[in-house]
């Protein structure tokens, strides 16, 4: 049986470019950029291309999940919605053409959003700081890219897995606020009552896992490795944690010679992880839903 998953990819891709959706994700995030390396190129004292490129992590952290979480949340779902999914299925593609194909093109939606901006990023640090870094450059922009992916994956997911636009919605805010908002109570919080006190910089080998696990931390640890100076991570704090360490990354904070798990290039794997895992379950869902 012949895939018909690129079919739909392409006619997804294809709709999102004649509606407002791509234009305005690639006007955001090249706004971001253009907007960031102006200001600075105004404001700041000398800046070099690779210290600007590193500024562009906390902006980029903030608006690129938002704006995959958007591309995708409706994806499936709002397929079962306007009750298009029965003719959809009712032609060639199948259940598995139509989850697949419609993650890969939101996936290319977000993608040329970010790689458009990461292009806009090389011609101004050119055109304002006469050079551009071109590995950091690369590394950053791959780093980013793989960032909205993973959120676009966890997006469409979710969408695959449920019967309506509310509960899609639902689900992607509060998994987003989880990550942002909400992370420090749930993990410092817990410990906080196992030990009686806040984590300490050299906390219990679990609670660095699980702070491992929060896909914006994992992209600051990754972004800090590849761009000059660090980016901090984009979460709130309640000072149940100790400022000093949460800054930290979970290599910093391990006593003694650091698992594999807890080293910084781990955090690809957690994308990947966020990436694929909601797909899996959404897929599940979707095809053990009676439409």
């Amino acid at each position: 049986m012949t895939s018909h998953i690129t079919t739909v990819a392409r006619k997804e891709f294809e709709d999102a470019g004649r509606s407002k959706l791509l234009w305005a994700l690639i006007g955001l995030l090249v706004g971001i950029v253009a907007i960031g390396y102006t200001a600075i190129w105004y404001t700041a004292d000398d800046p070099t291309a690779a210290e600007v490129l590193g500024f562009l992590g906390f902006p980029l952290q903030t608006i690129v999940p938002i704006a995959a979480l958007i591309a995708g949340y409706m994806a499936v779902v709002g397929e079962r919605r306007s009750g298009s999914i029965k003719l959809l299925l009712g032609l060639p593609p199948n259940r598995t053409d139509v989850v697949f194909g419609k993650l890969l093109g939101r996936m290319a939606v977000v993608g040329t959003a970010v790689v458009l901006a990461f292009l806009v990023a090389l011609v101004l640090g050119a055109v304002f700081f006469g050079s551009v870094p071109v590995v950091d450059w690369l590394s950053f922009g791959a780093i980013t890219l793989l960032f909205g992916l993973a959120f676009a994956g966890l997006a469409v997911g979710v969408s695959a897995g449920v019967s309506t636009r509310g509960k899609s919605m639902a689900i992607v805010v509060g998994i987003y606020m989880i990550f942002v908002a909400l992370w420090e109570l749930l993990t410092a919080g817990p410990y906080y009552l196992i030990y009686d006190r806040g984590p300490p910089i050299e906390a219990e080998t679990w609670y660095l896992v699980v702070q491992q696990f929060n896909p914006m931390s994992a992209y600051t640890t990754l972004a800090s490795t590849v761009v000059e100076g660090s980016v901090p991570s984009f979460t709130f704090q309640y000072g149940l944690e100790d400022f000093e360490a949460s800054q930290m990354t979970p290599a910093e904070r391990y006593a003694g010679e650091v698992p594999f798990y807890l080293e910084d290039w781990f955090g690809v794997v957690v994308l990947l992880f966020w990436l694929v895992v909601p797909i899996a379950i959404g897929y599940y869902r979707f095809t053990k839903t009676d439409l």
